[in-house]
């Protein structure tokens, strides 16, 4: 049984291998003439041209990366069916489960493999290309974001601001309202702008305008300050940036804590974040889905067993990224969690692989 676990390995990875060549070759030509005309009209050198179609490569790589394996599966089952090679496996006492054993734990390997590569070698490689198209196209990367509103996780206040700017660590139109240890408004304070200050770790508050409270005779006193601190007022700068691509690529550990943070800072803000680092962690998994799906349908079909079991295939395979696209549009309204965002696809193509496998019996 080894020497038909190697064979079915070999075969079906080195069918992948060629697949996933080709197929990347093919996304490499595209993005290059898909910019062509931008790398001519700014009189780019070839080899910088070079440079930023291959660094396209890792991306291009994890997009065809299912589905090559998925294609080389079905083309290496409906083979052994189209050539009878299944029946001398069964007849022989091997089971079909055992047979799809070494399939399944190939995507397991290739499930890791490109959680690996994802991390260590997409990301930074498309860091590096999204700065030098900056350079060269003059564009600018920004974090700047508009109608932020956050609240400190201890409870002591609720600040709104109606844009932040990245290059001048800036707010604008700001509202803080500080709330006592019972709960209730303690005082509010308006400013037109609010400049951080990295040497204090505290925001300074221009022109500003506070209105407290005063319990006793339920009068509220209003005070203008030109300059204002507020010592509870420490949220760094990074929480009001505009982070939606952002939680993507940075650091795994660091979007982690991130996260975590964002929950209680700004609960609008945390199921689009959440579903994008959920994405990005399961996502990993798509070759193992690809390689089930292969395992799962039936190659009894009496003519054209490669054709009807490649369109059968790929057809579920349309079926699990669309259910897939509708489900992260829902986690990133909140109407489902997050995580339920990828799971739920995985569930439902399971199930319709094996109705079809069923159903055909």
């Amino acid at each position: 049984m080894k020497l038909i676990d190697r064979y079915i390995i070999r075969t079906i990875a080195l069918v992948a291998s060629i697949t996933l060549l080709l197929c990347t070759l093919m996304l490499l030509s595209v993005d290059l003439f898909a910019n062509l005309d931008s790398y001519l009209t700014r009189n780019i050198p070839y080899p910088v041209i070079a440079k930023l179609t291959l660094l396209y490569a890792p991306e291009a790589v994890l997009f065809v990366l299912g589905p090559s394996l998925l294609f080389s599966a079905s083309f290496f089952l409906s083979q052994l069916q189209a050539n009878n090679e299944m029946i001398c496996l069964l007849g022989s006492g091997h089971s079909y489960k055992r047979i799809v054993i070494p399939i399944l734990l190939l995507g397991i390997v290739f499930s890791a493999l490109q959680f690996g590569f994802s991390e260590y070698v997409h990301i930074p490689l498309s860091k590096e290309r999204e700065a030098q198209e900056d350079a060269l196209f003059g564009l600018r990367s920004t974090y700047d974001n508009r109608n932020i509103t956050l609240r400190d996780p201890e409870g002591t206040y609720v600040v709104h601001a109606r844009q932040y700017s990245e290059k001048e660590k800036r707010l604008a139109q700001v509202m803080l309202v500080l709330i006592d240890e019972k709960g209730s408004l303690q005082s509010r304070i308006d400013a037109p702008w609010a400049y951080w200050e990295e040497e204090k770790g505290l925001w300074r508050l221009e022109q500003a305008r506070e209105q407290a409270i005063d319990e006793s005779s339920m009068l509220v006193n209003q005070t203008d300050n030109p300059a204002l601190y507020v010592d509870a007022f420490t949220l760094h700068p990074s929480y009001f940036r505009n982070l939606s691509n952002d939680i993507k690529t940075m650091e795994l550990r660091t979007a982690y804590h991130y996260l975590a943070r964002i929950a209680d800072l700004d609960p609008n803000r945390y199921p689009e974040l959440a579903t994008d680092f959920a994405k990005r962690i399961l996502d990993s998994l798509t070759p193992l889905v690809m390689l089930f799906i292969a395992c799962a349908i039936s190659y009894k079909y009496k003519k054209n067993v490669l054709l009807f079991s490649i369109i059968t295939s790929l057809g579920l395979a349309v079926i699990y990224y669309v259910v897939q696209m509708v489900t992260l549009i829902m986690a990133k309204q909140a109407v489902i969690g997050p995580l339920w965002g990828m799971v739920i696809p995985m569930i439902v193509i399971v199930c319709i692989a094996l109705a079809e496998r069923a159903a055909i019996r």
